[in-house]
């Protein structure tokens, strides 16, 4: 696990400064990266690394080259297949000179091409650079776990960073934030798609290889699909969790006291065949989720470490937001977690992407029982009940957003399903809420209409649950819950890895049907069959509880003396992006459940103003690393 960063150039290295650009892009990067650092600058490429050591301690350090020197790569992530991989090689004559997983991308793409990293497995973003045909190439991995940005300049030079900070610190773009983006941000709560929040910064989408060559424009190609064994649920799960404890440092993991951290922690005292240290953070919806997480512990024979959440000020939330490099809500805590657990160790396991890949959220269950409605009703008489119900409400006076109503203009748009799914999640993007919110600085911008994005990559299944998993396991996934998960555990040196989110797990699960992932509409029916001689009875009948916090009442008792200065009425109006009116209504409302929207856009503007000093306002902080 690490940072890279550099660039591919059609110039050459007529760059004046080539080495200093590179060393502040990496300078950005240097959380990501504490044991170690390496570059390599040359015709028509520079490649930086920072490295977090976890295979191979001795020897692995990058960039590493063929043995020609013709080839070169700088790789972030971990190949939890590479030594089977190895062992192929090695059969095919291929000598290696180092333990480590990066050498085996280095060989196989020696030996097949780019078409030959459809065979890895694990998390991985590289950049790789063949002298022979002088082709730069850009990877990602199908989950899209490991980030990868990219900036491409009139000149065809192509710059790339595991962060996008660090093309700032480069000198590749400047420090712009876009308004577009930015709007996408507050409807969805992340950023759908392969934007960023940076003009002139964005993502290579999961799954793609980026070739660039002088004097050609960049193209893209999809990893082809890796052939997969079918296997049961349970031994597919069992696998993956296997195949994540490749390590050569000791592995951890995130404990809650719910299935799915629960069943990787089983798996991983099976596998390890020793205790390990567990992590749980004494947060969540539900009182007991510390006392819960304490017991499964002693169930499963590990150890448990617990913290509570720490103390947030001005400072704490600009460090974080300059990690994140997105306003978001929940990080926090998941920050927090990260920090008790890079005490003790360098990589965990997580149970992120069970409830994903299983359907264990409350909202598969409300889109399942819609679908069971417009199937009794028939959408067009649920479609006139939702649409004059809801006109009735709206005449009532009450918050700008209402749960109500948006339940009402759910029913209103019963068999839209990119519609109901975008209320269900809480997209407000119409145009009376556009005025109430934003100030003239978004007003003014050409902003997209947020349902028109769902719709846009919403897929083609006729099934509206399966649908809204795809959806989410391409863009909430990845840009949301893998995101956050990454840049705040980097931020501590530490590596989390998440078996939910494989792609030969996934892989089997597409075989299943909705009615096979949760018969008889129960929430992770399948997995909770699956895993009854693994884990006890009383931790598969525990109630579900969340990681999240509460909205209201957590902005009134921690943020609010920062959202004093942050969100003054004078700061907000000098910004412009927001509506000063807005924002001072919602301050002085008294906290409660039925505001959850109102406070969550507050948190994210108070971010986004925290955005604004960080990356627009303070050049010393975006080059300065870790001490940020």
């Amino acid at each position: 696990m690490c940072g890279i960063a550099g660039w591919f150039g059609s110039s050459g290295t007529s760059d004046q400064e080539p080495r200093a650009r590179l060393q502040r892009m990496l300078q950005c990067l240097s959380h990501r990266g504490p044991d170690g650092e390496g570059t390599h600058v040359g015709d028509h490429v520079a490649l930086g690394h920072r490295r977090l050591a976890i295979i191979d301690l001795a020897s692995g350090q990058q960039p590493m080259n063929s043995a020609d020197g013709a080839v070169r790569i700088v790789f972030n992530g971990e190949i939890y297949n590479f030594r089977e991989l190895r062992q192929r090689l090695a059969g095919q004559g291929y000598a290696f000179r180092t333990q480590s997983d990066t050498e085996v991308i280095l060989l196989l793409y020696m030996a097949e091409g780019w078409q030959g990293f459809a065979k890895l497995r694990g998390m991985y973003a590289f950049a790789l650079w063949d002298a022979r045909t002088a082709t730069g190439l850009l990877v990602r991995d199908p989950m899209g776990i490991k980030p990868l940005f990219f900036a491409h300049a009139r000149d065809n030079t192509l710059a790339f960073a595991s962060e996008a900070k660090a093309m700032i610190a480069g000198g590749i773009v400047k420090p712009e934030l876009s308004a577009e983006a930015l709007h996408l941000v507050l409807n969805f709560r992340y950023l759908p798609g392969d934007q960023s929040l940076l003009q002139g910064v964005q993502q290579l989408s999961p799954g793609r290889v980026l070739q660039w060559r002088p004097e050609q424009k960049p193209k893209q190609y999809r990893l082809p699909a890796p052939a997969l064994d079918d296997m049961p649920v349970l031994q597919a799960v069992e696998d993956s969790v296997r195949y994540h404890l490749c390590a050569d440092v000791q592995v951890g993991a995130y404990l809650s006291g719910g299935v799915d951290s629960a069943l990787v922690a089983a798996l991983m005292r099976q596998g390890l065949g020793e205790r390990f240290p567990s992590f749980t953070l004494d947060v969540g919806d539900d009182p007991m989720e510390a006392a819960n997480a304490a017991r499964t512990a002693e169930l499963l024979e590990i150890d448990n470490e617990q913290g509570d959440c720490r103390s947030v000020d001005g400072e704490r939330l600009r460090r974080l937001v300059w990690h994140l490099e997105v306003p978001k809500i929940n990080s926090l805590q998941v920050s927090d977690v990260a920090v008790l657990a890079a005490r003790r160790v360098k990589v965990v396991l997580s149970g992120l992407g069970g409830d994903e890949l299983f359907l264990g959220y409350n909202a598969h269950r409300i889109v399942h029982r819609a679908d069971a409605l417009r199937q009794r009703l028939g959408a067009p008489l649920a479609r006139r009940l939702g649409n004059s119900l809801s006109l009735l409400w709206s005449l009532v006076p009450g918050p700008l957003w209402r749960e109500s109503q948006r339940a009402l203009l759910m029913l209103g748009h019963l068999g839209d399903w990119p519609t109901v799914y975008g209320l269900l999640r809480n997209v407000w993007d119409l145009p009376g809420l556009r005025r109430a919110v934003y100030g003239p600085r978004m007003l003014d911008a050409a902003l997209p209409n947020a349902f028109d994005v769902v719709r846009a990559a919403w897929p083609d299944k006729t099934d509206p649950v399966m649908a809204m998993r795809d959806f989410e396991w391409r863009n909430k996934m990845v840009n949301d819950l893998l995101w956050q998960e990454d840049r705040v555990s980097m931020a501590e040196g530490l590596e989390v890895r998440v078996p939910f989110v494989d792609l030969r797990l996934a892989a089997t699960l597409s075989r299943y049907s909705r009615a096979q992932l949760m018969p008889g509409g129960r929430l992770k029916g399948l997995l909770t069959e699956a895993v009854t001689h693994v884990l006890p009875g009383e931790i598969l009948t525990r109630p579900k509880s969340g990681f999240q916090v509460d909205s209201p009442r957590f902005f009134n008792e921690v943020l609010s003396a920062v959202a004093d200065r942050v969100l003054s009425p004078k700061r907000v109006a000098e910004v412009g992006l927001f509506n000063p009116e807005f924002v001072a209504r919602i301050r002085v409302t008294r906290p409660a459940r039925g505001m959850r929207w109102h406070f969550f856009l507050l948190y994210l503007m108070l971010m986004t103003h925290l955005w604004l000093d960080v990356f627009e306002e303070n050049a010393d902080l975006r080059v300065r690393g870790a001490a940020a």
